[in-house]
């Protein structure tokens, strides 16, 4: 059973109904908040053609779609951003400015936050297709017995209110569905053979492995000289624990990144298990047959313009203003961006992964990055010629 990223995406009514009342999924205020653009530090042409550019990419998904965007009115339709994504290509660039000014309008996300804002790239691995010493490391596919539900249909509640149902993962077990394996669990099963038939490629470092997991896609350099680039296509239901924290507050690490977990497990082989395991969860891939990197909107990801968000708080195309602080660098980095991937671990409202590229200045950037500041969405106005 194969099966794509939208099968695990899911809303639910509950998220329809906070956002119908104008309130947020996690608590009772306005998560949008009305702002403007001279609110916007570093709004300038340059921005406002990584916009377009970024936003030039989710268009072909907006013109195959009509209606709301979102139950909140404030995200439009798609017949708004039809006319918008068909007039991007005609002012020039020193006019974008205006042209955006005066086709979208601005809201802070939850002011009231400092926001977190961390980073990912797309990583180099080295595999091949056939298991070697060298190449012993499983790269898997969704395997056939990965099976995925939706809670709500069998009036299941969770009792964490906060939270709303989504696709749960599980397979069948003697007429039963059960949870599916952990992390722990997967890799015995993966040593016993189980996965054999499901390997996309063989890696040859488990800690690549895992940190490809983190991001969601990558390029791997096959030993034939070939490279093909993977994305993630499902997961074993578990939820994600960030193995930095495990570390930080066992004393094992002061600064967390991810050069310091790396250079960590290098030097603690022998603990490699015992960290690794405390992350549950675990992501199957696919091959890529087109340009990528791809995140979940379907949609190509533009370095520094496109962004990873909680897609229970803002709808996959939203263009974004993001202002933080560039962590490895100490600078500050606001950029437009557009909401085009999600993640595990990016959960809330005031929350966003930036997506820096490919290359070892976007593993720098991106390994190092965690830091405060704001988000804002931009939405359409309505023109006069919708009244």
């Amino acid at each position: 059973m194969k099966i794509t990223i939208r099968q695990f995406s899911f809303i639910f009514p509950v998220l329809v109904l906070s956002l119908l009342s104008g309130c947020s999924l996690f608590q009772s205020k306005d998560v949008f908040q009305p702002s403007s653009f001279s609110e916007l530090n570093g709004w300038n042409q340059t921005q406002a053609v990584g916009l377009k550019t970024a936003l030039q990419e989710s268009c072909p998904v907006y013109l195959k779609r009509t209606g709301p965007v979102n139950p909140d009115i404030r995200f439009g339709t798609y017949e708004q951003w039809h006319r918008i994504c068909d007039a991007l290509d005609t002012p020039e660039d020193d006019a974008l400015p205006h042209f955006f000014e005066t086709a979208l309008t601005v809201y802070q996300v939850a002011p009231w936050e400092k926001g977190l804002f961390t980073g990912y790239f797309t990583p180099l691995l080295h595999g091949s297709r056939t298991r070697s010493e060298r190449y012993a490391i499983p790269l898997l596919d969704v395997p056939d017995d990965l099976v995925f539900f939706n809670p709500q249909d069998f009036d299941l509640e969770r009792t964490d209110k906060t939270k709303p149902h989504r696709m749960k993962a599980g397979k069948a077990k003697n007429g039963w569905l059960v949870p599916y394996e952990d992390r722990q669990g997967i890799n015995r099963r993966a040593t016993a053979g189980d996965y054999d038939n499901d390997v996309l490629f063989w890696l040859d470092d488990r800690v690549d492995r895992f940190f490809l997991q983190i991001q969601g896609s990558g390029t791997i350099e096959l030993d034939t000289g070939e490279q093909v680039e993977v994305r993630i296509s499902g997961r074993n239901g578990h939820e994600y624990f960030a193995i930095g924290r495990y570390l930080k507050r066992n004393g094992l690490l002061e600064k967390v990144s991810m050069q310091s977990i790396r250079q960590w497990l290098e030097d603690n082989p022998d603990r490699m298990d015992e960290v690794l395991y405390t992350n549950p969860d675990f992501i199957f891939f696919s091959k890529l047959n087109k340009p990528g990197p791809l995140g979940a909107q379907g949609t190509k990801l533009i370095p520094e313009h496109s962004a990873a968000v909680d897609d229970r708080v803002i709808p996959l195309g939203t263009p974004l203003w993001l202002s933080t602080t560039l962590t490895a660098d100490d600078q500050p980095f606001a950029r437009a961006m557009v909401a085009q991937d999600v993640g595990s671990a990016i959960r809330g409202q005031a929350r966003a992964d930036i997506f820096f590229g490919a290359g070892e200045e976007a593993a720098r950037k991106a390994g190092h990055q965690n830091a405060g500041g704001k988000l804002f969405v931009l939405l359409p106005k309505q023109m006069p010629e919708e009244d």
